[in-house]
């Protein structure tokens, strides 16, 4: 029997559309690849431009953080964006936003104005929600019970980022030596990089799976619900609640221990390179483990996977809390520890929210859960600042520790109820 899916490619048989989800896989991989190399170069370079622009160090740090808010501005017009016309046009819009972003701040760096570079920032952040929302797309045709282990795997893209993004700043920076700002000839790569990923998702990602899904009905398309709809879904069904309880705990607490780390290394006279190391742990700690997580929450099931992600961040807090300034080894156990609870928790949080939230709305729920995600790690890294300027990084590791190990709780007591009925 053939099946004639929206985008005018036949699938046959289960082995067949196996190998079209192993196609989807590696076009997500090489996109994603691209992707995590140009945008980890994006963050620390935006802050230095913005801050020889404006001789602020507020107005840098404001600009670093338009980033996020334009991923959250963003998540939710590219989720029903994929609802509408599949996840290629959905993907490749927000990478084509981005490289559209990262081209007027290098013009807002020639023409010295904050105001563009401002835009530009907001707009670069639609690729950081295009990058979100690709996991996703990566289970669209995958069986239930390889949920995970899709997932999982595109962590391994990221690691481009962590091991060649610092590299690669260095390397660009040559661009338009001489013409361009100090630190914007990167952004040219950037903006380019990031056109590219648009470009490869849409002629790679051959055919779209969430429309193939759908020709298989294995997803149905419903009216384009609206975005207090899609939030309705997320408050009114327990199991999407706590998945994205959980995400937003995960992703906040990690962002912001993360963040002020360098900070509270850098007060006990760590230099650069022992910073740099410490960091580059935290960072494999991310990304390494993703397709051993994937398989497990497969195996074992995503509740209790994400049971072992928050246990393992109540650990990470404990130790980054004990852990002194001048002690790069202890602080790199934490930050260690945290990586690990994050590819744990956040993981199985997203199996678990495309596992529980039906069909017809669930492209449009993602693209809620992002928002909401990306909203409060937004939030939480405006505030760890002022945190830690009150209670010192200790402080603000117990106060993140608490909050995950209340979460922790309500999960645990959910998931023994329901295995009680």
């Amino acid at each position: 029997m053939s099946v004639k899916p929206a985008d005018g490619e036949a699938v046959r048989g289960d082995q067949s559309l196996r190998t079209v989800q192993r196609r989807v896989i590696r076009s997500l991989l090489l996109v994603q690849a691209v992707f995590s190399l140009m945008f980890a170069m994006a963050g620390p370079l935006i802050s230095l431009i913005a801050e020889r622009l404006t001789g602020s160090a507020g107005k840098a740090g404001l600009a670093q953080a338009m980033i996020y808010c334009g991923a959250v501005a963003f998540s939710v017009p590219l989720a029903a964006l994929s609802m509408d016309r599949g996840r290629r046009s959905g993907i490749a819009a927000g990478y084509l936003t981005g490289a559209a972003g990262a081209a007027a701040v290098v013009l807002g760096a020639v023409w010295s104005s904050y105001v563009l570079l401002l835009v530009g920032t907001v707009s670069l952040g639609a690729a950081l929600a295009a990058g979100a929302q690709a996991r996703y797309a990566a289970t669209d045709l995958a069986s239930a019970d390889r949920l995970g282990r899709s997932m999982g795997v595109l962590s391994w893209s990221s690691i481009a980022a962590a091991v060649l993004g610092p590299a690669s700043t260095g390397a660009f920076a040559g661009i338009g030596r001489g013409v361009l700002p100090e630190f914007s000839g990167p952004y040219v790569a950037i903006a380019a990089g990031l056109a590219i990923s648009g470009v490869l998702v849409f002629v790679t990602l051959r055919p779209d799976p969430l429309l193939l899904a759908r020709s298989l009905d294995r997803e149905t398309k419903a009216a384009r619900p609206k975005f207090r709809t899609a939030l309705a879904a997320v408050a009114g069904d327990p199991p999407v609640r706590r998945a994205v309880l959980s995400l937003m705990i995960v992703h906040a607490t990690m962002i912001s221990l993360m963040n002020m780390a360098s900070i509270h290394l850098d007060h006990g006279a760590a230099t650069l390179a022992t910073i740099g190391v410490v960091i580059s742990v935290h960072t494999a700690a991310m990304f390494l483990p993703g397709p051993l997580v994937g398989y497990l929450s497969d195996r074992i099931g995503a509740h209790r996977m994400l049971l072992i992600g928050l246990a393992l961040e109540v650990a990470a807090a404990i130790t980054l809390a004990a852990a002194p300034a001048h002690d790069p080894f202890l602080v790199g156990l934490g930050l260690l520890l945290l990586g690990a609870g994050w590819s744990a928790g956040y993981l199985s949080g997203s199996v678990l929210l495309t596992a529980s939230t039906r069909s017809g709305v669930r492209t449009l729920v993602q693209g809620a859960a992002d928002f909401l995600v990306l909203l409060t790690s937004a939030g939480g890294a405006l505030l760890a600042g002022v945190m830690v300027a009150m209670w010192g990084y200790g402080g603000l590791s117990l106060f993140w520790g608490a909050v995950v190990a209340i979460v922790f709780v309500r999960i645990a007591t959910a998931a023994r109820r329901t295995s009680a009925e």
